[in-house]
């Protein structure tokens, strides 16, 4: 363990110079922290201890329908009445539940999303990201984004934002220090230096030397007994509310080679610092999990947005942690776990956290939210990149753009993975319903490659929709793709706003023919525009799979509120697929030529100038409230140009700018040793 801060350190250096670790795709943001909350000494776009619980109490009084806030336990000294000299007053431990309330499902029905942040109390960055997701969420929903809000209709997201209020106030007011546990003295005489590590407390593996220490002034001290601290049994009695209990193992040791299988429900994200690294089980030792095929497509996945290596078996397994919240999540609670290591310093300066650190990671924790339904199964389905809608003589068109690959090959230096390999097979949009909810009268319409064939892991997809179809007023479109083996990726929604307008249309269309103009919507890239559309009607088809039993008198009338169906599908349950069921092919496919090098911010140029065209392209919604608002939120957006990415080159050139980082990271580390060893 010795080497391991030269090693973090080392890394930082080498990734300081490694623009590649940015994706193309991401969307730069800038927040700045401009209300009156509180925030730590020196470090203004961190809201301190105080300033962070009285920021959930006004959340939860203003957003009653979105945000729900409760105290789920009390951190050791507000339990035992011992403020050692002082130092800490003592907090309750809160926990928020963000989902829309008006949401035709029930609790029992939504996916399930916990994060947590500020186990480790000296690690500034996490619970501001954390702070600020959950801005992004409320905002996005109050603002009609189409992709947070239909997350938000179904998955409840459950954060816990300082689950070591002690220690974090000790880490804001004696820096100094780097106070790390909690703060229960425990049998260290050494008062700079007592308390449990609480991610080296939950009941798995506990004890276990390897990865934890039985010294009491250790960092890395594991208490006297498995979940004995109190912030640990707040988190554990959290938990075990939140998923689903017919998914908790019985004899979580002895079960440890038994995958949990696709169709689970429910995703835990613990955010900790530092060392840029996304990690999963497992954690205790040098090995993979029996589920690693669906962990290594989420983490892969998420390093697409922030660029960040893995910290797992196979890969750069750093070191070994034992009892700690991933595992445990994982093997006692039975959901997916994953953790992220944000940025290279406990203390990160506000410019590294809002301009690098940010922004690419609330990308992450968006993705996490939208699979967290059923993680192990849509992570291993393909991707909706992009989706562009344009209006073309009283006709809809809606591209999209489908890759089973893109994402989960996007990993620096590293072979392609066996999930991101298949064809896709079929695309379908929906109108105004969530493929979830969809019922036999809805409408949906199945999408064509432009090509002319499904033969490839990477498709462009177009249908041409009738404006007939279209009722006046704001319409949200959800597009869902599914490869070869079966498997279903995560929906993509956008939104659209018609408006009647007299236009000088033909005469098979009214004269008063919508007029289509954008709403906000989430992060995307833009197709080629050297694609001409193909201009065909499609028929209104029904769902990717099997529909349940049909409404009785539904008409094909379309609804302009996504939220009307009655009864829907429990989202835990995956569903019958009407293609093979899952079992893994891989294929030699490469993404299409034609899209090799496209970069552009306006979607079908070729189009004749003289055709009347309204663009409807998804872009983020970056509306934050200013100062003097509720939300403690300014953000200023600039809408980047994208390009998409040639990958049949990739691996090729990544190999070259791993040898160097690899040349890089073995001298700095040398000389870092050699340093220590002479002082």
């Amino acid at each position: 363990l010795a080497l391991v801060p030269a090693i973090i350190y080392c890394k930082g250096l080498v990734h300081a110079s490694d623009k590649r670790r940015l994706p193309t795709t991401a969307q730069r943001q800038t927040q700045t922290v401009t209300t009156s909350y509180d925030t730590i000494n020196g470090r203004s776009c961190y809201r301190s201890i105080a300033g962070m619980n009285q920021f959930m109490k006004d959340l939860a009084a203003n957003y009653p329908d979105l945000v729900t806030m409760e105290t789920i336990g009390e951190s050791y000294i507000k339990k035992n009445g011992n403020n050692n000299d002082g130092r800490s007053p003592g907090y309750d431990i809160y926990a928020l539940n963000i989902t829309a309330a008006n949401s035709t499902r029930q609790s029992s029905e939504k996916g399930k999303l916990l994060i947590t942040s500020g186990i480790h109390a000296r690690e500034y960055t996490p619970t501001e990201l954390l702070a600020r997701f959950i801005e992004m969420l409320i905002d996005g929903y109050n603002n009609n984004d189409a992709q947070i809000t239909s997350i938000l209709q179904h998955t409840e997201i459950h954060a816990v934002i300082h689950v070591n209020p002690d220690g974090r106030y000790m880490a804001e007011n004696f820096s100094s220090t780097y106070w790390r546990k909690n703060m229960n003295p425990s049998g260290c005489k050494n008062e700079d230096f007592y308390g449990v590590d609480i991610n080296r407390n939950f009941d798995f593996l506990w004890g276990d030397e390897s990865g934890a220490s039985s010294n009491p002034c250790a960092d890395e001290y594991h208490g006297t007994g498995p979940n004995s601290e109190e912030e640990t049994q707040a988190l554990v009695n959290y938990a075990m509310r939140v998923f689903p209990e017919s998914q908790r193992r019985s004899d979580p040791e002895k079960q440890m080679n038994d995958a949990l299988g696709d169709d689970i429900m429910g995703m835990y994200v613990d955010i900790h610092s530092t060392g840029e690294y996304i990690y999963y089980p497992w954690g205790h030792r040098d090995k993979t999990s029996p589920d690693d095929d669906a962990y290594q497509a989420i983490a892969r996945k998420m390093s697409h947005y922030n660029g960040y290596d893995l910290w797992a078996s196979g890969f750069d397994f750093v070191y070994p942690v034992s009892g700690d919240s991933s595992d445990y999540m994982y093997a006692v609670m039975g959901v997916s776990s994953m953790g992220l290591e944000l940025g290279f310093n406990f203390y990160d300066n506000c410019d590294t956290f809002e301009k690098d650190i940010l922004p690419s990671n609330l990308d992450v924790l968006l993705y996490a939210a939208s699979i967290a339904g059923r993680p192990f199964s849509l992570a291993k389905g393909p991707d909706v990149l992009d989706v562009t809608v344009v209006k073309i003589d009283g006709e809809l068109i809606v591209t999209a753009e489908i890759s089973d690959g893109v994402m989960v090959n996007s990993l620096n230096a590293e072979p392609d993975h066996l999930t991101g390999d298949q064809d896709i097979v079929k695309v379908v949009v929906y109108l105004d319903i969530h493929p979830d909810d969809f019922q036999e009268g809805d409408l949906s319409w199945e999408m064509s490659p432009l090509d002319g064939e499904f033969d490839s892991s990477e498709e462009v997809v177009e249908v041409s929709l009738s404006m007939r179809d279209l009722s006046a007023g704001r319409h949200v479109l959800h597009v869902q793709a599914i490869d070869f083996d079966g498997y279903l990726g995560p929906v993509k929604s956008v939104s659209i706003e018609v408006e009647k307008e007299e236009t000088n249309s033909p005469s098979n269309y009214p004269t008063s023919a919508p007029l289509i103009t954008a709403l906000p919507t989430s992060t995307s890239q833009s197709p080629n525009p050297t694609i001409s559309p193909t201009l065909t009607n499609a028929e209104p088809i029904g769902i990717l799979t099997e529909a349940p039993p049909s409404k009785p008198n539904t008409t094909l009338e379309p609804s302009s509120d996504p939220t009307t169906t009655s009864s829907s599908p429990n989202p835990s349950q995956s569903p019958s697929l009407t293609t093979p069921s899952p079992t893994l092919h891989p294929k030699n496919t490469s993404f299409p030529t034609t899209l090799s090098t496209a970069t552009t911010t306006t979607p079908f140029t070729s189009i004749p100038s003289n055709t009347p065209t309204n663009v409807v392209s998804s872009s983020l919604s970056t509306n934050f409230p200013t100062a003097g608002q509720t939300l403690p939120i300014n953000v200023s957006s600039q809408s980047t140009t994208t390009e998409v990415e040639d990958i049949r080159n990739k691996n090729s050139s990544s190999a070259v700018v791993s040898g160097l980082r690899l040349m890089m990271m073995t001298a700095c580390v040398l000389t870092s040793w050699m340093l220590y060893q002479l002082s």
